[in-house]
C-alpha cells in the first residue's frame, strides 16, 4: 500500500519455508522506504559478491575438460535449461524448462552459477 518494502511479509515468508538465516536490518524511526535501503545498499552488494566470489571458485574447481567441451558444442545452437519463471506480478515463479537462442551480435550467454532474490525482487514479484 504505502509505496515501500514490507519486511514483515518477508519474515512471514522466510518462515513458512523453514529458512532461518534471514536477516532484516531495523532502526528506530525508519520506515523500509527504497530511500532506506539505498543508504546501505553498497553493503549488500558486497554481501552477496563475496559470496558468489566464493561459490565461483569452488564451481572452477569443479570445471572438468569434458565440461568445457560441452560449452564449446553448444556454441551458435539454442540450449534448454531449468529457469525460475514469473509469468504474473504477484504469483507463483514457476520452475520450467526453456529453450535460450544462441546470441545475437554483441550478446553473450553465460552460464549462471549462483543466484539470489533480494527483497526488492522478492516485493516486485
Amino acid at each position: 500500500g504505502n509505496g515501500h518494502l514490507v519486511p514483515e511479509a518477508l519474515e512471514e515468508a522466510a518462515d513458512r519455508v523453514g529458512h532461518d538465516c534471514l536477516t532484516v536490518r531495523r532502526h528506530p524511526d525508519r520506515d523500509h522506504s527504497y530511500h532506506f535501503i539505498s543508504s546501505f545498499v553498497d553493503d549488500h552488494i558486497a554481501f552477496h559478491a563475496e559470496r558468489l566470489r566464493k561459490k565461483q571458485g569452488l564451481q572452477r574447481a569443479e570445471v572438468s575438460d569434458d565440461e568445457s567441451s560441452q560449452f564449446a558444442a553448444t556454441a551458435g545452437k539454442p540450449i534448454t535449461c531449468k529457469a525460475m519463471v514469473a509469468r504474473a506480478p504477484k504469483e507463483p515463479l514457476s520452475c520450467e524448462t526453456i529453450t535460450v537462442d544462441p546470441p545475437a551480435p554483441g550478446e553473450v550467454r553465460v552460464k549462471v552459477i549462483a543466484n539470489a532474490l533480494c527483497h526488492t525482487d522478492i516485493y516486485t514479484l
